[in-house]
């Protein structure tokens, strides 16, 4: 995908929307006669033009009969004719200023993004029967789709390559298992991480170190080519791309959120005993970040109050010290829950089996099997799925084999989060919280009101971000500068609160836990879906960064989408190939050797 653009945009080489290497900016063609203008276009291949003018009829009818593919057309004068074929999308706009071009370069992606043609996976075709459906991961996203399967009738098997949940020690686990027995949702939960300011730089995050209040928890030196090539990547991603695909994944959240009231309507026991808590407040270090986030949160419609510092105080009177001390400056009140997720892993998992879905835990899958002609066969596992099954996988990390042969392979890699927990009966927190302190080594931090093992009332802690790449492991360094990063938070919001003592249930470790969380480098999901050769669909979803659980209804709603042969938002804007098909590798290769690397240590 080329896109031209010729209005003399004097803002945009200040910019970084060139940086993915398929925008042509040649503002001489603007006022240049039509045939230039066409020149232009089919040297390059463009299939979107941004421009001051509309072009004539004739230079349009020539576009579209030598150009293939889907096209699109800004301008700021003109008018579009009734009599033209309609292979083109027009859209007139105000392109005066960096918002307005931000505005129709994403117009014109998610024009390509939403009318890409899909190709039919099969799987049956017509009103799908009732299958069975093999779920490889047992992590978050796979059990809340196996829970929307089996209430719509399908038979169910999971596989997972780890024992148990709870029936051995933390590190023996993925994501969900791991770490901490906390997790949240909002509406922003899962978030772009990628540069969003317009005439900001490349994020150099993940080439600093966690010391170096950085996003790399291994030494530089030990990444390998496809881990660089991993970050490179999440470096061209353009600041009007990034804020594109940060619309998206919100409203993906957003309907999120209306499928976790209709689940926790439908399906109230699995919400019981779970410390469900409603409402976040959210607190912020720094004023002008307060009123930056609160603005953003405010266009999507997710605001509950917003208390003053002092109401804040008196509402919440164990933040009152740090909100009183000028460590916080002040939040305000999201709509969201929190849950203890193990609790929740244990209540889900027991009301699945209660159903006749079938647990193989100690089961791994190490590869698919396809035939010559690349359709996947069957599984790689001592327990092999019916012919005619569906496969849904949700790999996390350590499953990339099982991509092998799909566009999903590599884009799935590690960025761990830590948890410290502290006892709650001194500041009696009812709403869990998300605290944000800018230029912090742990700049994020949510914290989620729990009970233990022994029924105690505690706060988990859980924040930082460390890249361990495709499998690798974390530096010892970087995991102590995250913990005490992680503590540094506890001990200016929480003053005076220790850790709680040892539990008395067994695997309950109460010291500094971490779990690797899957992420892609462009901050969005995955979803994909082929045929597999006895009928049945092979489904990949993943990459959901620090949002899987938060849209864990919304995928299964997608995989539910996938069987019935019926279109689902999240098919599009999560396609593996969303950001290849917009800036295809060899133009990637030029326009991330043209950047400015990030010094490192």
């Amino acid at each position: 995908m080329k896109i031209l653009l010729t209005c003399p945009h004097t803002d945009a080489e200040t910019t970084d929307f060139m940086r993915a290497g398929n925008i042509v900016h040649a503002p001489g063609l603007d006022a240049a006669p039509g045939e230039r203008l066409l020149d232009a276009l089919l040297r390059h291949g463009a299939t979107g033009l941004i421009t001051s003018r509309r072009p004539d009829e004739r230079l349009l009818g020539r576009w579209e009969s030598h150009v293939p593919d889907v096209k699109f057309l800004a301008y700021e004068t003109g008018s579009p004719s009734s009599s033209r074929p309609g292979g083109i999308t027009e859209h007139r706009c105000d392109l005066a200023g960096v918002e307005a071009l931000a505005s129709a370069l994403a117009r014109c992606e998610r024009r390509f993004t939403l009318d890409r043609p899909l190709p039919d996976p099969g799987g049956g075709g017509g009103s799908p029967r009732l299958r069975e459906v093999v779920l490889i991961g047992a992590g978050i996203v796979n059990l809340v789709t196996a829970v929307s399967l089996v209430l719509e009738g399908h038979r169910v098997t999971v596989l997972d390559r780890s024992p148990a949940p709870g029936s051995t020690g933390w590190q023996a686990y993925g994501c969900t298992h791991a770490g901490d027995d906390a997790r949240m949702f909002t509406f922003t939960e899962m978030d772009s991480y990628n540069n969003q300011d317009f005439h900001g730089s490349a994020p150099g995050v993940f080439r600093r170190t966690v010391e170096e209040h950085g996003w790399l928890a291994r030494e530089f030196w030990s990444l390998s080519a496809h881990e660089h090539a991993w970050i490179e990547e999440f470096e061209r991603v353009p600041s009007w791309l990034a804020r594109t695909y940060n619309d998206d994944v919100f409203a993906l959240s957003a309907e999120a959120a209306g499928e976790w009231a209709r689940l926790r309507g439908q399906v109230p026991e699995l919400f019981d005993g779970v410390v469900l808590a409603d409402g976040i407040l959210r607190l912020y270090a720094d004023p002008d970040h307060r009123e930056a986030s609160l603005a953003r949160h405010r266009a999507v419609g997710a605001v509950l109050s917003e208390p003053s510092a002092g109401r804040l105080a008196h509402d919440f009177p164990g933040l009152a010290g740090p909100l009183g001390d000028g460590t916080l400056a002040g939040g305000f009140l999201v709509p969201g829950f929190t849950l203890n997720v193990h609790k929740f892993v244990r209540r889900t998992v027991a009301w699945l089996a209660d159903r006749g879905a079938r647990f193989h835990w100690n089961t791994p899958v190490t590869g698919v099997r396809r035939d010559a002609f690349g359709t996947v066969t069957g599984l790689d596992c001592a327990v092999q799925a019916p012919p005619d099954a569906h496969v849904v996988v949700s790999p996390g990390v350590p499953g990339d084999a099982l991509l092998a042969g799909t566009p999903c392979a590599g884009m799935i890699h590690g960025v761990l989060g830590g948890w410290i927990r502290v006892g709650n009966h001194a500041t009696r927190l009812r709403h869990s919280l998300k605290v944000a302190r800018r230029g912090h080594i742990t700049e994020d931090a949510n914290v989620t009101v729990a009970v233990d093992g022994d029924g105690r009332q505690i706060l988990i802690v859980g924040s930082g971000y460390g890249y361990t790449g495709a499998g690798g492991r974390p530096d010892e360094r970087q995991l102590r500068a995250m913990r005490h990063g992680i503590l540094d938070t506890v001990e200016r919001i929480f003053p005076g609160c220790d850790e709680p003592g040892p539990s008395s249930r067994s695997h309950d470790d109460y010291t500094f836990k971490y779990c690797v969380r899957p992420w892609t480098a462009t901050s969005l999901g995955l979803y994909h879906t082929e045929p597999i050769l006895g009928g049945g669909l092979f489904i990949i979803t993943g990459g959901h960064n620090t949002g899987g659980f938060a849209q864990s209804p919304a995928v299964a709603r997608a995989v539910l989408a996938s069987l019935h042969h019926e279109p689902h938002p999240m098919h599009r804007l999560y396609h593996p190939e969303r950001f290849s098909a917009f800036a295809p590798r060899a133009q990637a290769s030029e326009a991330s050797a043209a950047l400015p690397l990030a010094t490192h240590h």
